[in-house]
This record gives C-alpha cells, structure tokens and sequence, in this order.
C-alpha cells in the first residue's frame, strides 16, 4: 500500500507538472502570437506612413514641375518675342539706312537702332528676372499635403 501510495503521489506530480508544461507553453504561444500581432500592425503601419510620404513627395515633383514649365513657356514667349522685335526694328534700320546718304543721319539711325536693341534687352531681362523670381516663390510656397495617421 505504501508503494501504490508513493506511485499516485508520483503520477499526481508528472500529471501537475505536465499540466503546469501545457499551460505554460499555452501562455508563451499566446504571447508569440500577440508580439507577431502587434509587429505585423507596426509594419503595416509603417508601410501606410511610407505609402503616405511618398504620395506627397510626388504631388510635391509634380507641382514642381508644372511651375517650373510654366515658367519656361513664359520665359520662352519672352524671348521670342524679343527676336521679333529685334528683326523688325534691325529690317527698319536697314530700310531707313539704305535711303539716306548723309553721314549724321547713318549715325542717327544707327544710335536709335542700338537703343531701342539695348532697351529691349533691359526689359527682357526684367520680364526674366521677374519670371524666375516667381518660380522659385512658388516652388518655395509648394508644401505636400499633411498627412495624418489612420
């Protein structure tokens, strides 16, 4: 008898620490499965934080870049028409050149021929530098969208 007593006393014990075993690995699974649960929401969340930041860099190159091309359209019409009035006034010069015979009337001509040129110069460059200051101010003024987290 006092060895079968012995014997339950030894199964209660391996049942007790088997029972302690399981529910033990049942706390370390639990607790695995909460860190994965918790890693994989900051990875997502992470990944949503990214998605969001690159969505506003982009809008930020796009708006960029359309003011910037606007800017050289407009610096582009500038210049053109710049030429052309430098055509026509150069083909008026050679007109009004080319019927005169008098020395100080070729020296008139070719003074008010160089400034007008010399004029028209200045308010190229006056229409580029305002062109240009406006752009950087714009692109200085872009700022992305705020993005918030969800």
């Amino acid at each position: 008898m006092a060895q079968t007593a012995r014997t339950d006393e030894a199964e209660k014990a391996a049942d007790n620490v088997a029972d302690l075993g399981r529910r033990t690995a049942d706390k370390g699974a639990d607790a695995a499965r909460e860190a994965t649960d918790r890693a994989r929401d900051a990875a997502r969340r992470g990944f949503e934080a990214a998605q969001r930041t690159f969505g506003a860099t982009a809008e930020l190159e796009r708006a960029v870049a359309r003011r910037s091309a606007e800017g050289a359209s407009e610096l582009g019409r500038a210049f053109a028409e710049l030429v052309r009035e430098q055509a026509r006034s150069n083909v008026e010069a050679f007109r009004a050149l080319s019927r005169t015979v008098d020395w100080d009337q070729v020296a008139r001509v070719q003074g008010e021929l160089l400034r007008a040129s010399l004029e028209r110069a200045a308010a190229f460059t006056r229409r580029y530098l305002e062109v240009v200051q406006a752009v950087t101010a714009s692109v200085g003024s872009v700022r992305p969208r705020a993005t918030t987290p969800r």
